[in-house]
């Protein structure tokens, strides 16, 4: 420290020499703030007069900062050591919660492995890159100093909070009401929940934490995760707390795979700062990832907002992970600012998965680097359009020009791409230009003709339904939607609503539909997605075709950008087939025909040959795997039997039918149960899982769980309804299962397999489908779900999400729900604030409140 007054300072700032610039921002920034702080730049001088002043300051300071960066990383000696240890000794003499010790971390040093006294880690630490210290910091400070506020009680965490990037979107009233956006209500009370355990594990001494975290923390930590829909952040900083002090605890080694997942991410260049929080609370702190190239790091498994930050580099906004992808791994490029079209984002080289409704059988499509609109192009973009003469200026409409097939002449369509005072523009603007206060709006009213005519304007190009897709994350919906605009009542500004998708593209969803490239097998009309303001939200998960004449009142669109080198493939361009299905006009058929098809699903109940492979015993189960004759084909199969621990024979038993994970994997794990369906066994049942054709290690060369009309997946079907048949065949041989008391459950795949099973199979009793519901696949009629729905009578509960990607609620769960031949008291339907997947707690009420009712309690 330099050698100031020997009166005592309110903060004493200790800092390694090399780190004197980040100290001395922060110094500067508290005492333009008003307050006292002990620092000095110059050169640290020794000798017992220093050396007694020291003393002095750190025993009469208010608070204490240390600075911690690779600097004291890398330093075993220090006189910034002897400051912390004094600090820490001074510390013997205060109550526990008394503020003092306030570390500060100025580079991407995490806490797990910095070098200092144990004590700083009982407190909260603080992130400020190069020391630019956030305005936030500062009133913290100043309110601890004042007395009116209490020290943090946040636990420390390797993630510390940092300032929030400046926000560039255009603002209006509606970040207000975004804010207010809550999350799903449970997490309303899990976190303060949680919350109370961290202020208890703070204010205990160190010698009792080990303890604490056994007794208190991981109880805490193991009842939230079985209640949340999804693993947040405070949920990870509480098992990274525990973690430190239970380090190769077995019962924690299970939780992880629930609580996180890992972020990997490389930049070029390097050195750039990852920050991430959870999606659906956007008001809250940065956490820090570290610094790229990161690889591993611990996040929660949740949707993540990230951002990518690097001093001269345009900062690079992400949402991830997208549903039923492990991990965060991403290979960025950055781009210097100034470099880049303005509200342009760099769009890496990708493999589309395509999660859009009636579209997924186009997947798999690889789509060059592009750029993409941040926003969809505004009123005030589309105006100066007009303005230089875009609607007089043959080169910018360069695309023949169809109605109902046929080509009309330009001048032709001109005349009908008018406003309402009949000038050139939107049909939504009137004498030529945008109505006032909407600048910042989409433009809408358009036609695909006019927003092709606007990219040629702006040198760009209108996005194929790859590139749409890439960036859509319609996976996401149930994050994405409800911070979108489905209002009904107008457009929004762009940007103004938290609803962004992968890579920080706003309103992907609502706001405007959005024209993209693709024609469909009319030449007339092209693909608009995303939905609009005007659209019901499931709209953001569907594909949709208009007339490309067409200029509905929420027509919009956004442009991308081709690079250098890297142009779409031809195959991206090309004209696309559209798999919908309007259940509301087609019909099953008739009584004749479903007899002729149910005569496939027979078989010879020939000797079952049982036999019992394995036997295994958990803390929570003990299972059996069994292997019979499949009824087909001289062909074995394998089932587990999971039974109680201890239990009253007999059992009601229940059968599952998997989600397609079980396609894409080649080995079933039997702990697969432990995740979401281990209540079944703990409410005194037994839980039948079935390894079907096709899938783990009976895999077979099937690809998808989607219908198509080959016979390769009609054989299938059929296999796996004998499978089912054949797997209650053994359990009627078992003196410790109820056979006349068997229950289907399905998730997913198994919510839609759930419309054909129980129609040829009257053995089952009740029926349970989780997020099932009717694709728009189509399949040969011997074996489409249609012709079988009519004929499920038995009694049918539904658990679906509103915002489902896989099965819209109005054109999927809504038609299966309608055509299940259950009488209608005894079919139920609840459809929760998700997506493809049903709140944990909810799940479990219901299921078990609905076997309890056709089944019967437990034991009766």
């Amino acid at each position: 420290m330099g050698n100031q007054s020997a009166t005592v300072k309110a903060i004493f700032v200790s800092y390694a020499s090399q780190d004197a610039e980040a100290a001395e921002r922060i110094c500067t920034a508290l005492r333009q703030a008003g307050l006292e702080v002990w620092f000095d730049k110059g050169e640290l001088r020794g000798g017992e007069a220093w050396d007694a002043s020291i003393r002095k300051q750190v025993k009469g300071c208010r608070l204490f900062l240390p600075i911690i960066s690779a600097n004291t990383q890398a330093r075993e000696e220090g006189y910034f050591r002897r400051e912390w240890n004094l600090a820490v000794g001074r510390t013997l003499d205060m109550a526990d919660d008394k503020a003092f010790l306030l570390p500060v971390v100025v580079d991407s040093t995490l806490e797990v492995d910095a070098r200092v006294p144990e004590k700083f880690r009982d407190v909260q630490w603080t992130r400020l890159p190069a020391g630019e210290t956030s305005a936030a910091f500062v009133e913290r400070v100043q309110g601890l100093m004042s007395g009116l506020a209490a020290p943090s009680i946040a636990p420390p965490t390797p993630a510390s909070a940092v300032p929030a990037a400046p926000d560039l979107r255009p603002r209006t009233s509606t970040d207000t009401k975004a804010r207010r956006i809550g999350r799903i209500k449970f997490l309303k009370l899990a976190v303060p929940a949680l919350l109370l355990i961290s202020v208890g594990f703070i204010l205990i001494s160190p010698w009792q934490k080990r303890q604490h975290a056994r007794n208190d923390l991981l109880p805490a930590i193991q009842d939230t995760t079985a209640k949340m829909v999804r693993p947040n952040g405070q949920l990870l900083e509480m098992a990274l707390q525990a973690e430190k002090y239970l380090p190769n605890d077995p019962t924690l080694a299970k939780l992880w795979p629930a609580i996180a997942t890992t972020m990997s991410i490389e930049t070029q260049p390097a050195g750039a700062e990852v920050l991430w929080k959870d999606y659906d609370a956007p008001t809250e702190n940065w956490h820090s990832a570290g610094v790229t190239p990161i690889e591993g790091v611990k996040v929660p498994r949740n949707y993540l907002s990230v951002e990518i930050r690097k001093r001269g580099y345009e900062t690079i906004q992400f949402a991830g992970p997208g549903q039923f992808v492990a991990k965060i791994d991403q290979h960025l490029r950055l781009d210097a600012l100034g470099t880049l079209p303005k509200n342009m984002v760099r769009i890496p080289k990708t493999t589309t998965g395509m999660n859009i409704v009636g579209l997924e059988q186009h997947g798999g499509k690889v789509v060059p680097e592009f750029l993409m609109d941040k926003f969809e192009v505004t009123n005030k973009e589309y105006k100066a359009f007009v303005d230089a003469g875009g609607y007089s200026n043959k080169t910018y409409w360069a695309y023949p020009i169809l109605d109902a097939g046929k080509e009309i002449p330009l001048r032709d369509a001109l005349a009908t791409f008018i406003d309402q005072t009949g000038r050139q523009g939107p049909a939504t603007w009137e004498a030529g230009s945008y109505p006032d206060g909407t600048e910042n709006h989409p433009v809408t009213g358009v036609s695909w003709y006019e927003a092709a005519a606007y990219a040629a304007y702006a040198k760009k190009q209108l996005p194929t339904i790859f590139h749409w897709a890439v960036v859509a994350d319609t996976s996401r919906s149930e994050f994405i939607v409800p911070r979108s605009n489905f209002s009904g009542k107008s457009t929004t500004d762009v940007g103004s609503l938290r609803g962004f998708s992968t890579y920080g593209i706003y309103d992907l969803a609502g706001n405007a539909r959005e024209w993209t490239f693709n024609q469909s097998e009319n030449t007339s009309q092209r693909f608009i997605l995303g939905g609009g303001w005007t659209d019901p939200s499931y709209a953001f998960n569907d594909s949709y075709t208009q007339q490309a004449l067409d200029r509905s009142p929420s027509n919009g669109f956004r442009c991308i950008k081709e690079l250098p080198g890297n142009s779409p493939a031809t195959v991206l361009m090309q004209p696309i087939s559209r798999q919908f299905r309007d259940y509301s006009q087609e019909k099953p058929v008739d009584d004749h025909a479903f007899a002729s098809f149910a005569r496939q699903f027979s078989y010879d109940k020939t000797a079952l040959d049982a036999k019992t492979d394995k036997t295994l015993d958990t803390d929570m189960w003990k299972a059996e795997l069994v292997s019979i004759s499949a009824g087909y084909n001289n062909e074995r199969m394998q089932l587990y039997v999971y039974l109680p621990k201890t239990f009253t024979a007999p059992l009601q038993p229940v059968v599952f039918f998997p989600g397609s994970n079980g396609i894409h994997q080649s080995h079933f794990d039997p702990a697969a149960i432990n995740t979401r369906l281990v209540f079944l066994v703990k409410s005194g049942r037994a839980l039948i899982w079935p390894i079907y054709k096709g899938t783990y290690e009976r895999q077979d060369g099937l690809k998808s769980d989607l219908a198509d009309t080959t016979v390769f997946y009609k054989d299938h079907v059929i296999m796996w309804a004998k499978e089912f048949g054949r797997t209650i065949d053994y359990l009627e041989t078992r003196k410790d299962m109820r056979a006349d008391k068997v229950a289907y459950l399905g998730i997913s795949w198994g919510g839609y397999m759930g419309g054909i099973i129980p129609a040829v199979e009257k053995r089952i009793k009740a029926v349970v489908l989780n997020v099932g519901g009717m694709e728009m696949d189509k399949s040969l009629p011997e074996v489409d779900q249609l012709n079988y729905l009519p004929r499920v009578t038995q009694p049918v509960l539904m658990l679906n999400g509103k915002y489902d990607m896989y099965f819209p609620i109005e054109t999927s769960q809504k038609p299966m729900f309608k055509l299940l031949g259950t009488a209608k008291d005894d079919k139920k339907m609840i459809v929760y604030d998700s997506g493809h997947v049903v709140p944990p707690t909810e799940f479990i009420k219901e299921t078990l409140a609905w076997l309890d009712t056709y089944l019967g309690p437990v034991h009766e």
